[in-house]
This record gives C-alpha cells, structure tokens and sequence, in this order.
C-alpha cells in the first residue's frame, strides 16, 4: 500500500533525498566550472597580466603587474588597492631570469637570520 498524500517522508528518506540532490549539485558545478576553464574563462586575458605575487601576510600581498607594456609594483591588504611603484620592464625580465637561476632560501639561514634579530632585539631591550 501507498502512503496518503498528506504524509511526510521518513527522517531517513529526507536526508538520502537531501545529500542526493547536494551530490547532483556539486556535480553541476563542478562541470560547469571545468567547462568555462577550458574555454579561457576566469584567466587573465589581453593587456592585463600578473607576473608574479609575494605573499606579505595572510591578508596582504605585493602583485607586479604588467598592464599595457608597462610593469606596476601594487600592494593589496585590507583597505583599497594601492600603486607602491612602477618598474622598468627591462628589470623585471631580468630579476625573473636571476630568480629562476638562483635555488630557494634555506629554512637553516632564514632560522640564523631570525636568531640575530630576536638578539639584537633583546640587547636593545636591555640597555633602556
């Protein structure tokens, strides 16, 4: 027998329903932003490109950007978006190529550099 039409699913069957249609959901847009990739869609295009990106602190980082020819050092953080420098292409090339030759910083010499600061920090802390 059926049930009448006034009744309401059990607790089991609204959830199985409830993480079915999220599943179906979260396949949607996964193909769909798979979709859009493949086409290009969401990259930076045209005269607009960021070379490169230092993160500063979790919320604030330095962008070199490349707009129309011309290379601008931007920081961003909490407030708006502010212009620190604008950079000669010829030296970006060239610090990109130095940097891509140079290995990476050394986790025992930024400790060694960090130990002098806390150093230095503590004798000056003495001497007031």
């Amino acid at each position: 027998m059926s049930a009448p039409a006034g009744e309401l699913p059990s607790l089991g069957g609204s959830l199985a329903l409830s993480f079915v249609s999220l599943g179906v959901v979260c396949l949607a847009a996964f193909l769909v932003l798979r979709l859009l990739g493949r086409r290009g869609l969401g990259r930076g295009a045209g005269a607009l490109k960021v070379i490169d990106r230092c993160p500063l602190e979790p919320r604030r980082s330095v962008y070199l950007i490349e707009a129309a020819g011309r290379c601008f050092l931007v920081g961003v953080g909490d407030g708006p978006m502010s212009l620190l420098a604008e950079v000669e292409r010829s030296q970006v090339s060239t610090a990109t190529a130095a940097a891509e030759d140079q290995p990476a910083v050394s986790l025992p010499s930024v400790a060694g550099r960090f130990a002098d600061v806390l150093v230095r920090a503590r004798d000056r802390g003495r001497a007031r």
